[in-house]
């Protein structure tokens, strides 16, 4: 679904889940579920820094070539959209809170050296899951 208009992710707006460059909107079937179902759990709030990239703006933020990310160029066979996430959290007791609980739930959890937390849901394309750092 990718219509802002019927929305049915209470803690998420379409207006963070779009491309920061082109403002499309564009999302893997069940991902925004999975989403929503991880903040239930999570029950603390999540900030979407990143999710939606056009393949154009993810070059130019320096993305991965194969992000998953990508919305509208899928990256890997059978994707439909965009299946990843970077998420802000306060603190670091709930950064790895929001981690362990991640990969207890099936996604796929980077951890960078700055201050957000990768998510994303490779599994959805056959792809195995995965914990590392960059």
């Amino acid at each position: 679904m990718t219509d802002p208009t019927d929305w049915p992710w209470p803690n998420f707006s379409p207006a963070e889940m779009a491309c920061k460059g082109s403002g499309l909107i564009r999302l893997h079937p069940g991902f925004m579920d999975a989403l929503q179902e991880l903040r239930r759990c999570f029950d603390k709030p999540m900030t979407i820094t990143s999710a939606c990239r056009s393949a154009a703006h993810n070059r130019k933020v320096g993305g991965h070539p194969r992000s998953l990310h990508v919305c509208d160029a899928p990256q890997h066979p059978g994707q439909e959209g965009t299946l990843a996430v970077d998420i802000a959290v306060t603190g670091a007791a709930a950064a790895w809170e929001l981690g362990l609980l991640a990969l207890n739930m099936g996604w796929s959890v980077g951890v960078p050296k700055a201050g957000f937390i990768h998510l994303d849901r490779r599994d959805m394309v056959g792809l195995p899951r995965g914990l590392f750092g960059y």
